[in-house]
This record gives C-alpha cells, structure tokens and sequence, in this order.
C-alpha cells in the first residue's frame, strides 16, 4: 500500500476520535440523550445511520461468498430481510415512535404486566444486551480481521485492538449522536468506493456480457450461479428452501437498533420517512457487492476459501487512493457497527437491568456513567467471542435459530389484544434451547430418512418454527390474558388496529389506527416499490432488459400507492 493509502485511512481515526470529544457534554446529559440523541435527529441522518449500521465489514464478504457458493438464489436470504421493514412503512415504525420508549425490552412492561413481564423484560435484555451483541460483534470482528489479513500488512489482533479501542472512545464519550454522526459519514465513503470497486472490476474484467457469458462456462458454476428464482416447476428442494424464507424467516416488528433509531426520531412522520428509504435501500444494496462477487468468480475460479473473495478483488483491480478509500471504508463499517451495537447493548444493560432490578434511584449522570461501563465490559466479551468465530456464516445461522421463533408473537403482540407474556418468554427460550440442541446433535442422525448434518438451514427453521409457534400458542391460551386496565392504556397511547375487540368496545373508537383493511394493499405497494427496484437492478447486471424493463414497471406503480397511502395517511394526520 501507498502513503496515500495509509493517510485516508489514519484521517478516518482522527476524525472518529474528534467525534467523540466533540458531543462528549451534549451525550452525557441523561439516558434518552446518550441512547437516542434527545430524539433531536433529522430522519435522513437516523436514516443514513439505519443503512450504516447494517452494512458491517462481514457484510459484502458474506453476500460475495454466498454469491460463489450457492449461486444468486441465496440472495433471498438477504433480500427477504427487508420485509419486516417494507411492513414497518406502515405499521411499526409508527407504533415505536408512539411507545415513547428507549428500548424494546422496556416494551414488555409497557404491554403486559406482573411478574412475568418483568421475568420477560429481564430475558429479552439478555439476549439482546448480552448474546445477540457478544455474536455480532464477534462475527464482524472476524469478517474485520479477513480483510486486514488480505489488504494490509499490519498483524490482525493489533490492528483489530486499535479499532476497537477507537469505536469505544467514541462510543463512550458521545452516545448517539457519535454513533449516528459517524455513521452518515460511513455511509458516503461506504457506498462510493464499492461503487468505484464494482464499476472498475467490471470494466477491467472486459464488461458484464463477458463475465456471465465465461461464468457459464465454468463447469463448477454455469447457468444456475446465474439464476434469480429457482425452477417453479419442480418443486425441488430450492423451491421449498425459498418458500421457508418468504413464510417463516421475515416475522419481525423491527431488530432492535433500528426500534432504538425509530423511537430517536423527532415524531411519527420522520419515523416513517426514515424507514421507508431505508428499506428501498436495503433492498437494492445487495447487488453491488453480487457484482462483485461475479468478478470474482472468473478472477478466481478455483478460490475454495471464498471469504477472501471481495478482498482480493480489492488487490487485483484498485490502485493508490481507491485502495486506502476502500479499506477506509471497511474499517467505517466495521466501527460503525460495533458502536451500535455498545450503544444498543449498554442500553439493555443499564435501562433493562441495572436501572429495572438493581439500582432504580439513581442521578442521570450515574446511569450514564453505569453506560460506559457496561459498553467496556461488552467489548472486551465482544473481542474474546471474536477468536472463537470460525465462519460468519455459521454464526449468522445459529443467531436466526434463537430469533425466528419468536418473530411472529413480535408482530401480533401489537394487532391481538390476547398475547401475554409467556407467549414471548416460550417463543425466547424455546428458541435458544432449540438452537442449542440443533448445533450439538449429531450430523450423522437419521431424522425423517435423512442425516441432520444433510438438512438444509431452512428446513431446520421450518421444524423448530413449527415446534415453537404452537406451543407458544398452547401457554397463551392457558396463561392469564393481561389485565383490562393495562391494554386499555396501551391501545389509547399506541393506536395498532387489529384484533382488539373487547379493548375496543371498552374504549370506544380511536382515530389514526395504524392497521386498517387497507393496510395490507399498502404493503402490497411497498413491496412492489422494493422488490421492483431491486430485481430491475439484478436483471439489469444480467442484461436481461426485457425482465428489467417489467419490473421497473411494478416497482413504479407500487411507488404510485405508496405515495398515495403517504398523503393520505401521513401527511394528513401530522398537519
């Protein structure tokens, strides 16, 4: 690497650092200042950080790996994340922003009431604060140190010390506002210097018409590395694989920080604006580093460690500037994530625990400061999570065991009146000990005819799904429903819609419901909007323009509704 390379990368840190002592003071007022920016933020900043924040340094590296391995059929793995946040639009994130609150384990006792809420907030801010952080964090750790190993000439751990130590600095003195200020910042180096990578590979590689036309010919990958959807027409395994994504896998009101970024908007129409360029986003993102992971599929046809895949693409074909841009832009994401996920994390720890069961009289400045101690604690369990992690891959798929099952009580604890709180707590713990068991049976096992180390990782959700989801049910049903008073309180303040029957004869009529019988056409429209941009843009890298041209026209008439369902719905009720 050049000079020039290394001084892009060293005026990142400095920057970053500078972050940290300039909204030091404005951080470190109260709680709601350190966790959500004093809900002060402009909506195209939270969101800018929402996309930041999800876009880690493992992130181009899986999508490139998956690319290489299972073709761009596994792209539904990713794209299908977006339609909890397509659904969003319109329902959740105007319900977070109703809630008032600083994170979503603080929701429970919001919504249920005795003991078990409490049991329930208590979990939830395990999982989150502790487990789902500690994994993530050690999964973009170990994605971090792949590109250091390829890209620089620095050692691993030392390098992956300094960073970790600068996204605490900042992190810890600036709360929020840091996390979301270095995020918009990450956002314009991320996105133009994968834009150049992708642009340049191509083009260095003699076009896209050449490298589909050799990929095709490569016996190790052909026709179907270069297929969208799988063959209808059979019935195959894909098919049933695509079929479990679309109807188990995307249950969700929303992952955590991005709750934590919709409760930190200035009201319930900024909320709105923010998570619907978000999932537009999302949606069309994953297709910049497929690009690139076709390139690497003709520039290293026999590459077996496909992890390393995007960084090498990086060595072959960028030069002084764009290289020390691009790492730049690697080290960007992977601290951008990492703060979030202290920031998110010591939330959990010091709102959810600390503050709920410990220690309830205490200053703000002592909350605060009780803050930057637990976000030390986690990155220091973070960093040894990280030397365990051996494919980020697994990690990803252990992670979606522990939540899927209980994302659909996520949602209909907010359209059905009759969910309690052990509905949640059977769908958390069921999830985390079905995920246990899943990763220690033996792979030589013969279930349903078959060894459970040939099942696919979508037919294993679908069986633990099946298993948990009704159970869930059963222990609603023989479990107390929650007090009268308490859901009467919440559907006045919250407003969701739905299956609230007896609540709503109690209370009588509520205006600005967020789920009417209109709501489904309107998430028809969203996903029109989405999904039509993004698959214009993946038959348009394929030069399949006749299919591109179709699903630019979709993507335009679900723009139509969704702007009709904005003035009707939102514009009107905010005036």
């Amino acid at each position: 690497m050049h000079w020039f390379d290394y001084s892009i990368i060293f005026a990142y840190i400095g920057f970053a650092i500078a972050v940290g002592f300039f909204f030091s003071g404005k951080a470190s007022k109260n709680s709601e200042s350190f966790f959500l920016g004093g809900r002060s933020l402009p909506w195209w900043a939270i969101c800018l950080s929402m996309i930041a924040t999800s876009f880690a340094s493992d992130t181009p590296i899986w999508v490139t790996e998956v690319t290489r391995k299972d073709g761009l059929e596994r792209m539904w793995w990713v794209i299908v994340s977006v339609l909890p946040l397509i659904v969003g639009i319109f329902l959740f994130s105007r319900l977070w922003r109703r809630s008032n609150l600083i994170t979503d384990a603080e929701f429970f006792e919001f919504r249920y009431d005795g003991q078990s809420a409490a049991i329930l907030r208590g979990v939830r801010a395990c999982y989150g604060g502790i487990l789902q952080n500690l994994l993530t964090i050690g999964w973009v750790t170990f994605g971090m140190s792949t590109v250091i190993e390829v890209l620089t000439p620095f050692d691993q751990t030392q390098a992956i010390i300094v960073l970790m130590a600068v996204a605490l600095f900042y992190a810890t003195f600036s709360g929020f506002y840091g996390v979301v200020t270095t995020d918009v910042v990450q956002f314009f180096i991320t996105m133009g210097s994968m834009l150049a990578l992708a642009c340049i590979a191509v083009s260095q590689s003699g076009g896209m018409e050449e490298i589909l036309a050799e990929i095709r010919t490569l016996p190790e990958y052909g026709e179907k590395t270069l297929s969208i959807f799988p063959d209808f027409s059979t019935f195959n395994s894909d098919v049933l694989k695509m079929l479990v994504i679309f109807t188990l896998v995307w249950w969700s009101d929303a992952n955590g920080y991005n709750m934590q970024r919709m409760s930190a908007c200035r009201n319930e129409k900024d909320a709105i604006r923010a998570t619907l360029f978000y999932s537009i986003f999302q949606s069309c993102r994953p297709w910049l580093w497929v690009v690139v992971g076709l390139v690497s599929i003709i520039a290293f046809p026999t590459l077996t460690e496909h992890s390393k895949a995007y960084p090498m693409v990086i060595n072959e074909y960028l030069g002084i500037g764009l290289k020390g841009l691009l790492i730049t832009a690697f080290l960007a994401a992977f601290m951008s994530t990492i703060d979030t996920h202290l920031n998110w994390g010591a939330s959990f720890l010091t709102i959810d625990l600390y503050k709920r069961f410990f220690h309830k009289g205490g200053t703000d400045t002592h909350y605060v400061r009780a803050s930057k101690i637990f976000m030390v604690l986690l990155m220091l369990a973070g960093a040894a999570i990280a030397t365990q992690v051996q494919s980020v891959t697994g990690v990803m798929e252990w992670l979606a065991y522990l939540m899927i099952p209980g994302g659909i009580a996520s949602v209909l604890r907010w359209f059905w009146w009759r969910i309690n709180a052990y509905t949640e707590l059977t769908a958390l713990i069921g999830g985390l000990l079905g995920g246990i068991l899943f990763k220690t049976l033996d792979p030589g096992l013969i279930i349903f005819g078959q060894p459970w180390g040939d099942f696919a990782w979508e037919f294993k959700v679908a069986l633990l799904v099946s298993v948990i989801f009704p159970l869930s049910l059963l222990v609603t049903f023989l479990t107390k429903p929650v007090a009268q008073k308490k859901l009467e309180k919440f559907y006045q303040q919250i407003r969701p819609g739905g299956a609230w029957g007896p609540i709503r004869k109690a209370v009588g009529m509520v205006s600005g419901e967020a789920l009417t019988f209109s709501s489904w056409l309107d998430v028809v429209g969203g996903v029109m909007l989405c999904y039509g941009l993004s698959l214009t843009i993946a038959y348009g890298i394929l030069l399949n323009f006749p299919a591109c041209l179709i699903c630019f026209v979709i993507a335009c008439t679900g723009a139509c509704l969704v702007w009709k369902w904005y003035r009707n719905e939102v514009l009107r009720f905010s005036e």
